[in-house]
């Protein structure tokens, strides 16, 4: 991405009204009400975006709008609700020869003074590597990376637990052993002409056991399947390529491995070009940049090096082998090699190579080892660290997922951070971390969960503000947004309290509760400032001050996504000094709780009915409608008694109708997979088809489905080359994996609420089961099994009973709970306890 600065824009574009250019080189430019500044850029360009600083008055309401001609404008972003400093512009990648900024309302009757207007535009420029693209273009598109064409690729990661680097694999077999490096593609050369995996008709993504993180892909060419395994062991990035004859008829070829200087990570993603400034093949090694790249398990019997010439090496050998030099030096950055195999095979018979490739300096490769016997070994490790499935129901894609997410968290994690991702979001935050310690813990890893924490309070500040983002080495993250994340005060206090009410370690309480103390004293220090600012008369007066960590605001604002993390502080704050016997501290936070819990209520029911809405708002300051960072306040927050029940439904029919939109053929707009907390939502509120539509929705918007796992933000159109965030993301994934553990089981204080919310899929086949399921009674483990007109249920806990259980049963007739009768209230069967529980319908 490149910026055009038009406070000194030099020659990078001119100001179409006269005049304007020159003032905004030297002074501010004030614009009346329907005034606007027209850039030309001289040529279609890409722009992305726009930054806009402003002077003492301001637009209220503005808009960006892009021209091919100069003549017809299409809107391409309005802000209704400017309040003066600076704000931005972003848009899907389009193309456009002209922009143009235009003040509709501002603040001043005089107009809005724009101190700044800074342009956001892709680069497609980018030399040398915009070449290597123009060259995949022309050429045949399935030998080239995708991503040079323009297309999205979706990658998953592979690596061990506890360490500092993931290598990534994408859905067609390629690999990028380490961030920011070149990537290895394999080929197969077939009749003397070389194939690529995007363009088999047969493609397929897996994983190991359906859930454990070795991934494989499978393709086929001519009768001919290339399965590439990847696992990480011991440093290593291994990939297995297996070859095998499906055809009826000998057929002979050759594996192709092409180094090439692309990360699988594309350029719009921060990625793009790995810079080969030498490269060498020795032997079974490959060296690039002076360094160890790869080694493989054979010598190759033909090895091409080249520099860029219209193409990279694979133009150089697309219809025959070619020996080459085997290393080279160029100042281009271009550099690539390609290493062949050859294989002679009869129907039905199979050969593999192996590569082996750092994931970090250091490290040997060791190509030689017996692939098979590791791959067992790193299987039975997985194995051993997650147990045995916890979660099993009839749905295997829901099964498998919600199992995946473990070992994938504990992939994209340090030794003591739970990152969301492994390449863009290489950090910890504890917004992220906080779900992801909580899905662990509810898998069975405490101690990872309880480290998490453990780790987290010790960067607390002394004044108790919990930083939002930790660098992994533990320092924190000074970036914009240090110091004005006010959610992570009650993330970090939620966090604390779970792990207490699961795991009663009073040495672990003793270790957390200075600190819980700390950072919920703050939250009254930041009421107090709004306090000081917005009298008892006002919609905004006991909030917590403004900040910017709702997802998507770029300037502080009231935000209720804070102050919902901020209500629950209070609360489990309360609970964590009764139950280490501080009586001052817990009187306390309930006094305090219930002030703050008022002033919300209050809240947000002057907001909806200042704005004239039916709905209830993602802020107090904005016109914002965001029900995902309301679903907060029924899980993990559980302070939905302040919701103003009467602009629930419509708040949630939103929802509701989003998810019939994404879900039609025509849909070709993004929308980010956080909506999954909107199941927690949907099931409190007794709406179980919207529940079911949105987990069919959330699964469907996995790429690929066989790996398991979500991107950040997914496009109606797969392939469209725009931001994904990051992926695997673990955020989502730990939101996925205990919103079902929610919907099967939920402890409600003293109660235990069972299958709240079950399709009728889930108890198809063996049915349900839930093993060694860590609850606050204990672990639990649950059998469900029906035939046409009875369910039984077996329960054991291994703790403290519940004084009740609920157990939803739609269209139960009758129901006992060890012999004895049960209440049952609509779908809902009640029993004091119970071990066995049988219902007729």
């Amino acid at each position: 991405m490149i910026e055009i600065n038009l406070y000194s824009p030099a020659d990078a574009a001119k100001v179409v009204e006269q005049g304007r250019i020159a003032a905004l080189g030297n002074a501010p430019v004030k614009l009346a009400s329907g005034e606007s500044i027209t850039v030309d850029f001289g040529y279609k360009r890409f722009p992305l975006g726009a930054f806009i600083k402003w002077g003492e008055s301001y637009g209220t309401v503005f808009s960006a709008n892009l021209s091919d001609d100069g003549a017809n404008f299409r809107e391409v972003g309005r802000i209704a609700t400017g309040d003066g400093d600076s704000d931005s512009f972003w848009w899907r990648s389009t193309t456009s020869r002209y922009f143009r900024l235009t003040v509709h309302a501002a603040s001043s009757p005089e107009g809005a003074i724009v101190n700044e207007l800074k342009l956001r535009l892709l680069n497609k420029d980018r030399m040398p590597f915009g070449e290597f693209e123009r060259a995949a273009q022309a050429g045949r598109g399935d030998l080239y990376p995708q991503s040079l064409l323009g297309r999205q690729v979706y990658w998953t990661v592979v690596g061990e637990r506890e360490q500092p680097a993931e290598a990534l694999f994408d859905e067609y077999g390629n690999l990028e052993p380490q961030a920011e490096a070149a990537q290895i593609t394999p080929l197969l050369r077939l009749g003397g002409v070389l194939h690529g995996a995007p363009a088999s008709e047969a493609i397929s993504q897996s994983l190991a056991d359906g859930a454990l993180p070795i991934p494989c892909v499978t393709w086929s060419m001519l009768d001919i399947e290339l399965r590439a395994t990847a696992i990480a062991h011991a440093g290593e990035a291994l990939v297995e390529y297996c070859i095998t004859n499906r055809g009826s008829l000998p057929q002979d070829g050759a594996l192709v491995l092409a180094v090439r200087p692309v990360q699988i990570n594309p350029y719009w993603q921060h990625g793009g070009h790995a810079a080969i400034d030498a490269i060498a093949v020795d032997g079974r090694r490959v060296w690039v940049n002076d360094r160890i790249f790869a080694a493989f398990s054979r010598e190759p019997e033909s090895v091409s090096v080249a520099d860029f010439d219209n193409g990279d090496v694979i133009r150089l050998i697309e219809n025959e082998p070619r020996q080459t030099v085997r290393s080279l030096r160029s100042v281009s950055g271009l550099l690539s090699a390609a290493c062949e195999f050859g294989f002679s095979l009869k129907p039905g018979g199979s050969v593999a190579f192996v590569l082996s490739s750092p994931m970090w300096n250091g490290v040997v490769p060791r190509p030689d080892i017996a692939f098979c016997a590791v791959r067992e070994e790193v299987t039975r490790a997985w194995r051993e660290k997650i147990g045995p499935r916890k979660i099993i129901v009839g749905d295997r894609e829901v099964s498998d997922t919600v199992e995946a997410q473990t070992a994938l968290i504990l992939v994209n994690a340090t030794q003591n951070a739970f990152k969301p991702g492994p390449r863009n979001y290489d950090r910890t935050w504890i917004r992220d971390g906080s779900s992801q310690a909580l899905a662990l813990l509810w898998a069975g890893s405490i101690d990872e969960a309880k480290a998490y924490v453990l780790w987290y309070s010790k960067r607390i500040y002394q004044n108790g503000l919990v930083p939002p983002i930790l660098n992994l080495d533990g320092s924190v993250n000074q970036g914009y947004g240090s110091d004005i994340e006010f959610d992570a005060q009650g993330q970090f206090v939620g966090i604390a309290a779970d792990i207490y009410r699961v795991t009663r370690d009073r040495d672990f309480l003793r270790a957390i509760f200075e600190p819980v103390v700390r950072a919920t004293r703050f939250i009254a220090e930041l009421s107090a400032r709004t306090i000081a600012l917005h009298g008892p008369e006002s919609w905004l007066h006991g909030l917590l001050a403004p900040s910017i960590s709702h997802e998507g605001y770029g300037k502080p604002s009231y935000s209720y996504w804070d102050n919902f993390f901020a209500l629950s502080a209070w609360r489990n704050c309360e609970y964590l000094a009764i139950e280490i016997g501080d009586k001052d501290v817990a009187a306390h936070a309930k006094t305090k709780g219930q002030e703050f819990a008022e002033n919300l209520a209050r809240s947000l029911r002057m907001t909806t009915e200042r704005l004239g809405s039916r709905f209830i708002h993602g802020s107090a300051d904005r016109e914002d409608l965001d029900p995902s960072s309301t679903s907060i306040a029924f899980e993990p927050c559980r302070v939905e008694d302040v919701l103003p029940r009467d602009f629930v439904s419509a708040t949630y029919d939103l929802v509701s109708h989003q998810i019939e939109q994404i879900g039609k053929p025509e849909f070709v707009g993004s929308y980010t997979p956080y909506g999954i907390r909107n199941l927690n939502a949907f099931v409190s509120l007794g709406r179980f088809e919207d529940a079911f539509r949105l987990l069919s929705a959330a699964l469907a918007c996995r790429r690929p489905n066989g790996w398991r796992f979500w991107a950040e933000v997914v496009w109606g159109e797969p392939q469209s080359p725009e931001y994904i965030g990051d992926m695997p993301h673990t955020w989502i994934g730990a939101e996925f994996a205990t919103a079902i553990r929610r919907m099967l089981l939920r402890e409600n204080g003293d109660a235990l609420e069972l299958f709240r919310a079950v399709p009728d899929r889930w108890w198809e086949g063996e049915g349900i089961t839930l093993h060694e399921l860590t609850t606050t009674f204990g672990t639990a483990n649950l059998r469900a099994r029906r035939d046409q007109s009875q369910a039984t249920v077996d329960l054991k806990l291994s703790g403290p009973a519940p004084k009740r259980i609920t157990f939803r049963y739609p269209g139960a007739k009758q129901a006992r709970a060890d012999g004895r009768l049960c209440d049952i209230h609509g779908d809902v069967i009640s029993a004091p306890n119970l071990h066995r529980l049988v219902i007729d319908f």
